[in-house]
């Protein structure tokens, strides 16, 4: 019994408290502790060299969803057919009301605007250039406009209101607010290219 407790103890890194010339002698003399010996030590073996568990290989699933983003984003690019085309002159459009607007937005940048306070005039031109600039942003990746178009809405929404009081309480002339007619356009003509773009990436 203490052999094989000695056995035991050498495997896990143990002193065994058994001379080992004495130990190895008695191994040599006895079947049933060297056949112990022998199956303690495959079992050993066995345990610290247990195979890992099979991981499942996930990277072609995920390279195949990348796949399909980025074809999804390539149809939104290019949609077919006659909705090509009709996008394509949407996002020119969009390109040249664009223009508009930043060119509309340079004097009040610039603090000249209608005889607004310089520091109300740059606020405003701020908000004309960001406008234009935003315009830009969505002829230029049109499946992006999904994202853009809640804020462009809201930013929008809020002028048109804001003018029909001003005009309302006749503190200014319904032709002066003329020049917002851009900001109204490019919120039209986003929103149709990107329910054309939706429609052409769905017949993809």
């Amino acid at each position: 019994m203490q052999i094989r407790d000695a056995l035991s103890a050498r495997l896990d890194g143990e002193d065994p408290g058994v001379d080992e010339a004495a130990l190895y002698g008695h191994l040599a003399g006895c079947p049933e502790c060297r056949a112990f010996a022998h199956d303690a030590d495959a079992l050993h073996r066995r345990v610290r060299l247990e195979p890992a568990p099979a991981i499942p290989d996930l990277a072609p699933a995920v390279l195949a969803a990348i796949g399909e983003d980025t074809r999804a984003a390539s149809r939104a690019a290019s949609p077919v057919g006659a909705h090509h085309d009709l996008v394509q002159l949407l996002r020119w459009v969009l390109v040249a009301l664009a223009i508009v607007q930043i060119a509309v937005a340079i004097p009040a940048l610039l603090g000249s605007d209608a005889g607004l306070p310089v520091h109300t005039a740059r606020h405003l031109g701020s908000f004309d250039l960001a406008l234009g600039l935003g315009f830009l942003y969505a002829a230029w990746r049109p499946w992006r406009i999904d994202g853009m178009l809640p804020i462009v809405a809201v930013l929008v929404g809020c002028l048109a209101i804001a003018s029909l009081l001003d005009v309302a309480s006749g503190n200014t002339a319904a032709l002066g607010e003329s020049h917002h007619l851009t900001d109204f356009g490019g919120l039209l003509v986003m929103w149709l290219i990107g329910r054309e773009t939706t429609h052409a990436v769905a017949l993809a």
